[in-house]
């Protein structure tokens, strides 16, 4: 499946997103203006989401946008945000695996990203806090990534898609929370910068895995 077509058997559609190639991924210095952590898109990493953009969000009705609170993953999705005239809600339940800070600061977010809108208080809305512990335990791991998805199914539950942009690690426990495969063996994944896997789950609670690792985007270009 390359493009996202209509079902009427989904109680819920998760569109998943890696964050497009970053100057962390290739080992760069961060540029001047971002944290260690916050390492944000390369040029190419940039292309990428406008090539997401381009190609998958021509006439997709979208209920909702969520990112993790770095630069990379908001960058990512902010071409198809803008396309869709729609915020994106910033989570602190999608950071990284292993993040010891809560993503870019608010005066950046204003300033950046102006359609963003960052978590307020100490407590996201899914439950995660601000702040991971530290080490993270894959115990850890797996109940949050569980608790953001099972937050999504109860506000959307008749049929509606949602996007979330998020990281290579903490994007193969997100996936296995949707597909209700829990444990640390059960699979791996090759997660690619600014790759597609959409999760849909069926009102027969039933999840359906409509394509895993997808940049068909990068092959318009």
């Amino acid at each position: 499946m390359d493009k996202l077509t209509a079902r009427d058997d989904i109680a819920t559609q998760f569109i998943f997103i890696r964050h497009g190639e970053s100057y962390g991924n290739l080992g760069l210095p961060t540029p001047d203006g971002y944290s260690e952590e916050d390492t944000p898109l390369t040029e190419h990493g940039l292309n990428q989401a406008q090539a997401l953009a381009d190609y998958w969000f021509d006439g997709v009705e979208i209920a909702h946008i969520y990112a993790s609170p770095f630069s990379r993953t908001i960058q990512t999705i902010y071409p198809m945000a803008q396309k869709l005239s729609k915020k994106i809600e910033l989570m602190p339940d999608l950071l990284e695996y292993g993040s010891t800070t809560a993503g870019c600061d608010e005066k950046k977010i204003k300033e950046d990203f102006p359609l963003a809108i960052p978590c307020k208080g100490d407590i996201s809305p899914a439950g995660g806090t601000k702040l991971l512990p530290v080490p993270e335990s894959y115990v850890q791991a797996q109940i949050r990534a569980k608790c953001f998805v099972e937050y999504v199914k109860g506000i959307y539950h008749s049929g509606e898609t949602v996007i979330v942009s998020t990281h290579g690690t903490f994007f193969s426990y997100l996936v296995r929370a949707a597909l209700n495969a829990e444990g640390e063996e059960c699979f791996n994944s090759q997660i690619d910068n600014s790759a597609v896997t959409v999760v849909a789950l069926r009102k027969d609670n039933v999840p359906l895995l409509r394509t895993a690792n997808n940049t068909s985007h990068l092959r318009t270009k």
